[in-house]
């Protein structure tokens, strides 16, 4: 496959313009490729997520890889390859596809403007309070989560600049977890069209990502919280990374959140280095 050149775009996820939101590199690979190289491609393209898709027995598959690791769900990532398939032309307007993952068979749809894309929520588990994370955040935490994506949650209070929040990053690799939520109720006198129901952080050190700018996962794992606790069909919701980003989330049975979000093309064109061909049975894995 290295006489072949293969296709790759950047799209900005829950962004309206390039340059905001979170990245993501797309590439359309030409049939199954060694997760080692993966692996090295996305190191390259230093992306949160790079998000690899592969055709094979007449479904879609879909893998993503930080820079460091390959993970189980990248909800912007997700969106981020759909975006990359209109653009090429394999997804029409109003037309749902299923790209088939290690969670699962994820839809995708072109909606106006937009994208949407429907996620597993995950499992929140409430556990008690620890004053390690409080002494992390500097401030009390009010509830505690973890989760069935190794992602641990905590909610703090409206009145707290979450906006400012600067972790230590060492000490956060210490946290028995692959990320960390850190979430609150919008405060009071947010308003407009687009004012949030809550705002979100979330840090990753332990996946190569520092912080991570808009994450798909996290909103769908804290859904069924926010729609219970607001009492709304709709969410509206805001990142507070440096990039920020704007979801729309609702629930679409009882353990799926359906994630809505606009996206732009920063470029598209050829990948033109070989990529070493192989790992079958891993993506065949990946099949309904």
């Amino acid at each position: 496959m290295g006489k072949t050149a293969m296709r790759i775009a950047q799209v900005d996820a829950f962004a309206t313009q390039p340059f905001g939101g979170n990245g993501a590199a797309v590439v359309l690979l030409g049939g199954p490729v060694t997760g080692r190289s993966l692996q090295a491609l996305a190191a390259e393209c230093a992306q949160s997520e790079t998000a690899f898709l592969l055709r094979l027995q007449g479904q879609w598959l879909l893998r993503w890889f930080t820079p460091t690791l390959e993970v189980d769900l990248c909800g912007h990532g997700t969106m981020a390859a759909a975006r990359a398939l209109s653009h090429w032309g394999v997804l029409a307007p109003g037309q749902p596809m299923d790209l088939h993952s290690r969670s699962g068979a994820l839809p995708v749809e072109q909606h106006g403007t937009g994208f949407r894309v429907q996620l597993p929520t995950g499992q929140l588990r409430q556990v008690p309070l620890d004053p390690g994370l409080d002494q992390l955040l500097g401030t009390p935490v009010q509830q505690r989560w973890t989760s069935s994506l190794r992602y641990e949650v905590a909610l703090v209070e409206a009145a707290f600049p979450l906006a400012a929040l600067a972790l230590d990053q060492d000490q956060l690799r210490q946290r028995p977890c692959l990320g960390l939520v850190v979430m609150q109720v919008a405060p009071p006198g947010t308003t407009g069209a687009d004012s949030p129901d809550y705002l979100l952080r979330f840090f990753a050190p332990r996946a190569g990502i520092p912080e991570d700018p808009v994450t798909g996962s996290a909103h769908a794992l804290v859904a069924p919280y926010w729609l219970a606790h607001t009492g709304r069909d709709l969410l509206k919701a805001q990142q507070l990374s440096r990039r920020s980003g704007h979801v729309r989330l609702w629930r679409r049975g009882e353990d799926q959140v359906v994630v809505e979000g606009e996206t732009a093309l920063v470029w598209s064109g050829e990948l033109l280095t070989t990529l070493e061909p192989g790992d079958q049975q891993a993506w065949e894995d990946l099949l309904p």
